[in-house]
């Protein structure tokens, strides 16, 4: 059993082997997501930050698609985790915020150097800051406005989505681009060449978890 057998295997492969297969699909991954970037960055360049966002909304469509575990989806999910390596640094905090664990509550106390989003803006703690009235984020002084890696504003974002999200060529292109780099791997996978119709069912369903994504961020 080689290692693309071993990730695909129920339970997932536990060897050497497999770990080096899942890293290298990491690395793969990561090699996509520079090039997506560089697509992002020419096609949009007046949304800013297009390449990082564009990344993060297609890792987290490919693991969307491979959601069922199923099949291929070991793979695609070790590509999609290298693609989102790749962003990490700067959509930590955005992705944190897009689930719900970075909102400020009223309720809960914070620790100095704590970051929180409020009203589409971040805020970081200067101090301890206990639940109390009054402490809201842009009018408590211990609060300060903190900016992602990248600057990033929740605005910023759903302007990038929308843009994205209307531009169904560019959506196209950038499923088309990721299969021509990492089909191959999945031929390799299952031993033989994907024939036409699988290879438009991976495309079709890419492509629409990646709409339902940007869709989504849209309306953040």
């Amino acid at each position: 059993m080689d290692a693309f057998d071993e990730i695909q295997a129920l339970p997932k492969g536990k060897t050497l082997l497999s770990a080096i297969g899942n890293t290298s699909l990491n690395c793969l991954g990561g090699m996509i997501a520079g090039r997506v970037r560089g697509i992002l960055a020419e096609q949009l360049p007046a949304v800013k930050g297009a390449g990082t966002l564009g990344i993060f909304a297609i890792a987290t469509a490919m693991h969307y698609y491979a959601r069922s575990g199923k099949g291929w989806s070991g793979v695609i999910k070790e590509i999609a985790g290298g693609m989102g390596g790749f962003v990490g640094n700067d959509m930590w905090l955005i992705a944190r915020a897009f689930v719900g664990w970075g909102k400020w509550k009223r309720e809960t106390d914070y620790k100095a150097g704590d970051i929180v989003i409020h009203e589409n803006k971040y805020y970081k703690a200067e101090k301890d800051i206990p639940k109390a009235a009054g402490a809201e984020p842009g009018k408590d002084s211990r609060w300060v406005r903190f900016e992602t890696a990248q600057g990033f504003d929740p605005d910023e974002i759903t302007g990038f989505a929308q843009a994205l999200y209307t531009n169904d060529a560019l959506l196209d292109g950038l499923v088309k681009e990721q299969l021509l780099i990492f089909g191959p791997e999945l031929a390799q996978c299952v031993g033989r060449e994907l024939n036409q119709a699988e290879a438009n069912n991976i495309y079709s369903g890419m492509r629409d978890s990646l709409k339902s994504v940007v869709q989504r961020m849209a309306q953040a």
